[in-house]
């Protein structure tokens, strides 16, 4: 049903590929997760990512990138493969800074792609979930200025006496408290959302 038109970037577990629906003609965005037959299974990373993504599919929020499909199929008698389906959108955060003219983003773009932001942040934060990777390559941006928080494969869902690993978070965007390993919770997500606020400004 997808024809893939471009890879996109890889990762640790599997690549990312921009491709066109045969059905629909639409383009989505294919995360192939590649999973030895007879392991452990799915990496952890991946089955967080699927069941968070499921768990807020009903509510729709604008600014939380949309699932729309799994498929599973066998590539090899030692080897599976398991496809996440997204909506695609055109850039991530990092590439729309820097394609930004010089001197930069204008002030009211900034404002209003913060106020995106924090909206998608306050959404997640009311569902008690903790994102604990945000940068500006998990952000896309689309080409009408929307902006969608991506990639959910260090998310958690939080409890009140929770203790959370201090391994997340890309260093620059590290909360004191992840970089002293000290407890944590929701709020290291404002930290890392306060860099990228300062580098939408200094465009670095």
């Amino acid at each position: 049903q997808y024809e893939p038109v471009a890879e996109l970037g890889a990762g640790a577990h599997g690549t990312v590929f921009k491709a066109r629906d045969r059905l629909s003609g639409r383009f989505v965005a294919l995360k192939n997760v590649r999973v030895p037959t007879g392991g452990a299974g799915l990496p952890p990373s991946t089955v967080r990512e699927v069941a968070l993504l499921r768990r807020l599919e009903h509510l729709e929020h604008p600014n939380i990138v949309r699932l729309m499909d799994v498929c599973a199929s066998a590539r090899s008698p030692h080897e599976a493969k398991v496809t996440l389906v997204f909506e695609h959108v055109e850039q991530d955060l990092k590439t729309f800074l820097e394609r930004a003219p010089a001197p930069g983003l204008p002030p009211d773009t900034i404002k209003d792609l913060m106020r995106q932001f924090l909206r998608a942040l306050d959404f997640l934060h009311a569902q008690r979930i903790v994102h604990r990777d945000l940068k500006p390559q998990n952000v896309l941006v689309t080409s009408a200025g929307q902006l969608k928080v991506a990639d959910f494969g260090l998310a958690r869902i939080y409890g009140c006496h929770m203790a959370l690993t201090p391994v997340v978070v890309t260093l620059w965007y590290r909360a004191p408290e992840v970089l002293l390993r000290a407890a944590y919770a929701s709020p290291v997500d404002m930290w890392s959302v306060g860099c990228i606020f300062a580098e939408m400004f200094r465009r670095k």
